[in-house]
């Protein structure tokens, strides 16, 4: 798999992200930013389709038993009816697993060595179009990258088998993200958008319950994450979806 270089329209949406920034950064002078992170733990199964047909499927708790790194989370600048969003995921799973393959009338043990580094980042800017006393909307657009660098080593079938792959895949994005107040405590966030670019399509989907705390606010919800990348070294289609648990921290 080669690098993939991002196509003109997520070449444009990073221009326009560059350009509201600069404007942003002028506005900052009559008016304060207010910032704010979300830091959150996403039980995320991975799912998808690889080129050759095949499925792919690796639940939560998987993911859980062979993680070595992981982190998620989401910040988000504000100045009056401006924001600025950078949500980041990243993951570093190594799976090995043992099976026996009859050759011959023999049972030949095979090992199976799986390296998974993965990297999600969506970059975008909003503009509030909808406030009152029971919510808020905001309408959004960006980019969304996605990166994978995946290892494979097969033993025990003579001769080791290795691969190592890695690419990177560029979409722009465009959304909307809000909240809808329960009361003073209680409120509804949601947040979608949908894209194209390197892949034909990519969309997201979330939605959370959250608690407002004296200096925190805490949040429970669930996201779901789809690229259709028609061919992407071995992967046509990857979708990362499940719960998430998380506390918003004001700064």
């Amino acid at each position: 798999m080669n690098f993939l270089e991002p196509k003109s329209l997520s070449q444009l949406t990073l221009s326009t992200l560059a350009a509201a920034t600069l404007t942003a950064s002028t506005a900052a002078a009559e008016e304060d930013w207010q910032w704010g992170a979300q830091l959150y733990f996403w039980g995320a199964s991975v799912g998808g389709e690889t080129t050759t047909g095949g499925n792919v499927d690796i639940s939560i708790d998987k993911i859980i038993e062979d993680l070595n790194f992981g982190v998620m989370g989401t910040l988000v600048a504000r100045n009056d009816r401006l924001s600025l969003i950078a949500d980041v995921i990243y993951l570093d799973v190594d799976e090995s697993d043992s099976t026996s393959v009859n050759l011959g009338g023999a049972s030949v043990p095979v090992t199976a060595d799986i390296g998974l580094k993965g990297f999600i980042t969506t970059l975008g800017a909003g503009y509030r179009v909808l406030e009152t006393s029971g919510g808020s909307l905001d309408i959004t657009g960006g980019a969304r990258a996605l990166y994978l660098d995946g290892d494979v080593s097969v033993s025990g079938l003579g001769a080791p088998i290795a691969e190592s792959e890695s690419g990177t895949n560029w979409d722009a994005v465009i959304g909307f993200r809000g909240e809808t107040n329960i009361n003073e405590d209680w409120y509804f966030s949601y947040y979608a958008d949908i894209g194209t670019g390197d892949s034909d399509l990519t969309w997201q989907a979330a939605a959370a319950i959250n608690y407002r705390l004296n200096s925190v606010d805490l949040t429970v919800g669930y996201r779901y994450l789809d690229w259709d990348l028609g061919e992407f070294g071995l992967f046509s289609e990857v979708t990362l979806s499940g719960a998430f648990l998380g506390v918003k921290v004001p700064f």
